[in-house]
């Protein structure tokens, strides 16, 4: 069987995380979250991985890390330029983003200097976390559309991609995204706060919002239709066994009841939010954006974004 990379399209605070968890939860699969941060995670003192351990103290991270020091022959920690993957940031400071269109348009693989090192840095990656797991597919939430279509405009033998674009409410969004702290319950019992992003403007992120969907519903329409698959949060989170089989059936895998669990699997994944910790079952969204949200905040959104929102199906 061939590996299969999987990765999440979609907008910031949008479920992917949680998604990604779930997914990693088959036996076959592997969670890597969003491994374009790979080097300021992997840095930091501070960063924590999805297994509830500080980065730096978990083994998995720790072997693969070492893995590739001993290919670079340096410690890849000591810098974020020794090991980049941070392959957008690259395409947008070169202004690179003509050189796109072959590639969006006929799949033709897309080449640029710095860029390639990149691809083949994030190849290495996922090289080694499928030799360490053992598994078939990886989960990569990386968000970011150009990043997945360089990377699969590759076609590199032996791996195909398949992309999943989650969408979510905007309303459930805009609520999530003027967030300031979250919570994390540590592996030894210990509750902790930490600070977000500092909280955005609302108008920053409905355009957002608006913007990465509809850029992506029409490429991937256009584009990639057949090897894209469409979920709403709201609809995997009412029924996950549902949309958890047809995406195993999508890289052909059987459903493995355990997925659902997620406490009972345990996982690595790099970056997101803290249901990479804290999630222990996929819970039905309360739309706590109706109480949250005040009435000039709604009408805010429904004239900028509500004709999207309803086009996707929600009232």
């Amino acid at each position: 069987m061939g590996k299969t990379i999987v990765i999440i399209l979609g907008a910031a605070r949008s479920g992917s995380t949680l998604l990604a968890k779930a997914i990693g939860g088959h036996s076959k699969c592997f969670a890597l979250g969003e491994i374009n941060r790979f080097n300021d995670e992997i840095i930091s003192k501070e960063t924590h991985c999805g297994c509830g351990n500080k980065l730096i103290e978990c083994d998995f991270w720790n072997d693969i890390i070492a893995n590739i020091n001993s290919d670079k022959n340096e410690d890849i920690r000591k810098s974020s330029q020794i090991f980049n993957v941070g392959i957008f940031k690259q395409i947008t400071k070169k202004n690179r983003f003509h050189f796109l269109i072959p590639t969006i348009l006929f799949k033709k693989k897309y080449k640029f200097g710095i860029v390639d090192k990149e691809i083949n840095n994030t190849y290495g990656i996922y090289n080694k976390v499928f030799l360490k797991t053992n598994t078939d597919v990886l989960i990569d939430s990386t968000k970011g559309l150009f990043r997945a279509l360089i990377l699969a405009s590759r076609k590199t033998p032996g791996y195909s991609f398949k992309f999943i674009q989650i969408t979510r409410d905007g309303r459930g969004v805009l609520n999530s995204g003027l967030k300031d702290s979250y919570s994390i319950m540590h592996k030894n019992g210990i509750k902790r706060e930490y600070k977000g992003e500092h909280t955005r403007k609302p108008n920053v992120i409905i355009n957002q919002w608006l913007y990465v969907n509809l850029r992506n519903y029409l490429i991937l329409k256009l584009f990639r239709k057949s090897n894209t698959y469409f979920l709403r949060y709201e609809d995997f989170t009412s029924n996950p066994s549902k949309y958890l089989r047809e995406i195993y059936e999508l890289v052909g895998l059987d459903f493995e009841e355990k997925a659902l669990f997620l406490d009972e699997n345990e996982n690595h994944i790099l970056g997101g939010n803290a249901s990479r910790i804290n999630a222990r079952r996929i819970k039905k969204q309360d739309e706590a954006w109706r109480k949250n949200l005040d009435k000039s905040l709604l009408k805010v959104f429904s004239k900028k974004a509500g004709w999207f929102n309803k086009f996707l199906g929600y009232n």
